[in-house]
Parts: structure tokens; C-alpha cells; sequence
């Protein structure tokens, strides 16, 4: 089994994409809420089928992240930190470590506001029954 490092800019490179994909299921996510407003059940359809394949490229690059180090286990283990680690109890020490985290923590804030949005969707759709309770 060779050793191999971790392609920090690759996992930078990773992330981005990702926060991009992010950003567009938050856009979609806005459309969505406003075709709900408008009754548009055409508009909405097509909505959620493209939020859909944009999760489903979110997904992808947290699959191509896990490949990286697949075979290292150092590689993992500092994987496993940049990616899964706190990013507000993270500065990291190289410039690409520092993106990485800053990456992260736009990303999370966007995630914590996406979810906001559904679950108000979801409790005026659903009411009681909603996912989110009442």
C-alpha cells in the first residue's frame, strides 16, 4: 500500500463546488416557496425536480472528498479533520487549510437558512402533519 499525502487544494477545490451547488438548492429553495405562494404546481414541480439534482450534486462532491484519501489512513484521519471538524473551533495553519474552514462555515450558515425555509414550507403545507411537528 503506497502512502499518499492529501491534495488539500483538491478538498478546497471540493468544497467550493459544493458551497456552489449549495448556493443554487438556497436560490431554488426561494423559487420554491414563492411558486408555493402562487399556487404554481407546474412551477413547483419543476423546482423541487431541479433542487433534486442539485442535492444529488452536493452529494457527489462529498463522494469525490472521501475517494481522495480512500486508500491512506493518515490521509483520512487529517481528511476527517478538515471536513468534519467544528469550522468555528478550526482556523487551520496553511492559507488553503484557512479557505477550507471559511468554506465551511458559509456553507453551514447556508445549510442552517435552506433549512429554515423547508421547514416553514413544510409546517404551512402540512400543518400538524408536518415533518417538523407543529
Amino acid at each position: 500500500m503506497a502512502q499518499t499525502e492529501l491534495d488539500i487544494t483538491k478538498v478546497m477545490v471540493l468544497l467550493q463546488r459544493r458551497y456552489n451547488v449549495i448556493r443554487e438548492i438556497s436560490k431554488l429553495s426561494k423559487e420554491l416557496s414563492e411558486a408555493l405562494s402562487r399556487n404554481d404546481d407546474v412551477s413547483t414541480s419543476m423546482i423541487l425536480q431541479m433542487r433534486a439534482e442539485e442535492m444529488a450534486k452536493a452529494d457527489e462532491c462529498i463522494h469525490e472528498l472521501w475517494q481522495l484519501a480512500e486508500d491512506d489512513k493518515e490521509a483520512q484521519r487529517e481528511l476527517r479533520l478538515l471536513v468534519i471538524s467544528e469550522p468555528e473551533e478550526n482556523a487551520g495553519e496553511s492559507p488553503e487549510e484557512k479557505k477550507i474552514y471559511e468554506i465551511r462555515r458559509k456553507t453551514q450558515t447556508m445549510i442552517e437558512d435552506i433549512r429554515a425555509l423547508d421547514q416553514r414550507i413544510s409546517r404551512k403545507l402540512a400543518g400538524d402533519r408536518s415533518y417538523y411537528g407543529k
